[in-house]
């Protein structure tokens, strides 16, 4: 009798000491409190038109903060209104650092919060990564499409919240940002 029953023991034991991963909704990021960091810098990015920076274009300075254009004219449409144009590269900027260090955050397929460690995805200029094996093997090429939607969505919104806040040094962009399951919904 206790032969029979070892087995049953001994996968109870092996399931129990295993931890549990789980993927968690979307809205487990606290995007508030998300650490993003500053990849694209002021000079990185044209404040005129919004684009890469050509780095071979001259750079100019504006209230300490250096900048170059895309384009040759760049500089001289900047100087006509500079205050319009350094606050829109000022969230363009952020948008694009969140987007770029967030979209292994949440998976293409599920948009759910990914455990980390799954397969990873290089497209529409992002890496994307799965939250599981089912993933891997349904998703679609439109995902992608859906997904992208979603990561500038979340980057809007949290520029909303926090606007062009930096944190370096943080080992992830969530670290200390996702909710525990018996916090609920804020």
């Amino acid at each position: 009798m206790i032969v029979r029953r070892l087995p049953l023991w001994l996968g109870l034991v092996v399931m129990l000491s295993v931890p549990a991963v789980a993927q968690l909704p979307a809205d487990a990021v606290m995007l508030d409190k998300v650490k993003i960091a500053e990849k694209q810098k002021s000079v990185d990015l044209c404040p005129v038109y919004l684009a890469p920076s050509d780095p071979s274009l001259p750079t100019w300075e504006y209230e300490g903060v250096k900048y170059r254009g895309s384009k040759p004219d760049a500089k001289e449409k900047f100087l006509k209104d500079p205050d319009k144009y350094v606050k829109a590269a000022e969230k363009q900027r952020f948008v694009n650092n969140f987007m770029r260090a967030m979209s292994t955050i949440w998976c293409p397929v599920t948009d759910e919060v990914t455990p980390g460690g799954m397969t990873q995805w290089k497209r529409l200029g992002y890496t994307w990564e799965s939250c599981c094996t089912f993933c891997d093997e349904t998703y679609e090429e439109s995902n992608f499409d859906d997904a992208l939607k979603n990561l500038h969505a979340r980057a809007e919104k949290t520029y909303e919240l926090i606007g062009a806040k930096y944190t370096e040094g943080a080992k992830s962009p969530v670290e200390g940002a996702i909710k525990r399951p018996d916090e609920g919904a804020e």
